[in-house]
């Protein structure tokens, strides 16, 4: 994954572009204006103030996190190269090839792995590290997708009693570490502004991803109990998020792509919702169809505001939305076939694949403008 790695490094180097070699490293990173405050201040808000002075700095592609936790930035990338594998699987009873979904998720596998490595390694396996990590104001919900990822490639292989265990062990991760960040959260008063829709995709969408991979490795009655789980949060933490969206201030650039994730608790909700019932169209799945058509149909009163952002790291949020509504669309193909709904599988996977593709096109040339 030698991308992963570029891109991160030349993240570093606009940071440190036009930087004075004899200046400590911290002063290279923090903008004069933070720099001169005169009181001391927590990491916490030390990590806010540099994401905040980062979103208005132009030559920064994305919020800066200090050290090693610049790498949960690009644990999208490999959460959208699961999704859109996770689609062109269910595609493939449709009678799409096997290959696109095969290459995909050993792509998002070879991403995550690069990614959690470098993470740890930089961190120096401290589990200090990790705590401070989870309890940042902004960034601490991206621990969440460390067990999220896998989970989601282990709904794709084969049922056998190891992949079984092993599936088991990373939804208890994942439950022990939303929990840990939950209880971080109602604790923890913080400020409004720090809140944005990318906190739903580890705690709305985990437990529905969570839920669509037990289901497939057997474990169905944990399966169904996640998607409880995933319905409250919805509820919970999706209000909160909304009732942010609508009285505080605009998201910024850098979070504004974000606003994707919207799409991501319908989504998966609908792909966990069919595994429980055997791909079956039931009442409820028909809602939260509607539900999804309707966030789908939001985005495209948005997409004018998205396109007139600069292209960041933070655009991979578009990534497993996209990936997931696809994957749904296709599940409603084969319970429903008819060319209708043929051609909307074919056309959504489509389009999603087509924007992926555009992703790594431009992340590409991000690295080569500021590797130059």
């Amino acid at each position: 994954m030698a991308l992963i790695v570029v891109v991160w490094t030349s993240e570093l180097t606009v940071l440190g572009n036009g930087a004075n070699p004899n200046t400590p490293p911290e002063s290279r990173t923090v903008p004069t204006s933070i720099r001169s405050t005169t009181a001391p201040t927590t990491s916490s808000h030390v990590g806010a103030a540099l994401t905040a002075a980062a979103s208005v700095n132009s030559r920064m592609p994305t919020s800066v996190i200090a050290g090693h936790a610049e790498w949960l930035r690009l644990y999208p990338i490999a959460l959208g190269l699961g999704g859109l594998g996770g689609a062109w699987r269910t595609a493939r009873a449709l009678g799409a090839p096997a290959w696109p979904a095969v290459s995909l998720s050993v792509l998002s596998l070879g991403a995550w792995i690069t990614v959690t490595v470098m993470y740890v390694l930089k961190g120096g396996g401290r589990p200090r590290a990790f705590i401070a990590d989870l309890r940042h104001p902004e960034q601490g919900f991206a621990l969440g997708y460390i067990p999220l990822i896998p989970l989601l490639l282990l709904a794709h292989v084969p049922r056998t009693p190891g992949f079984r265990v092993l599936d088991l062990g990373l939804a208890a991760v994942w439950a022990v570490s939303t929990a840990a960040l939950v209880a971080y959260w109602i604790t923890t008063p913080r400020d409004r502004h720090a809140i944005h829709p990318g906190f739903s995709l580890p705690v709305i969408g985990g437990p529905f991803i969570a839920c669509i991979s037990l289901q497939a490795n057997g474990w169905h009655a944990l399966a169904q109990g996640l998607f409880t789980v995933g319905v409250y949060f919805g509820v919970t933490f999706g209000s909160l998020i909304v009732g942010r969206l609508m009285t505080e201030q605009r998201l910024s650039d850098a979070r504004f792509p974000t606003l994707a994730v919207l799409m991501v608790p319908p989504a998966t909700a609908s792909t966990a919702w069919f595994g429980l019932n055997d791909n079956r169209i039931t009442t409820f799945g028909i809602g939260l169809a509607a539900v999804l058509a309707m966030m789908a149909l939001i985005q495209l009163f948005i997409l004018p505001d998205y396109l007139r952002r600069p292209f960041t790291i933070s655009c991979w949020s578009f990534s497993f939305p996209l990936a997931s509504a696809a994957n749904t669309v296709g599940h409603w193909a084969i319970a429903a076939p008819n060319p209708g709904s043929w051609l909307l599988t074919w056309s959504t996977l489509i389009i999603a694949t087509t924007i992926i593709g555009l992703l790594v096109v431009l992340t590409l040339r991000m690295v080569w403008r500021t590797s130059r």
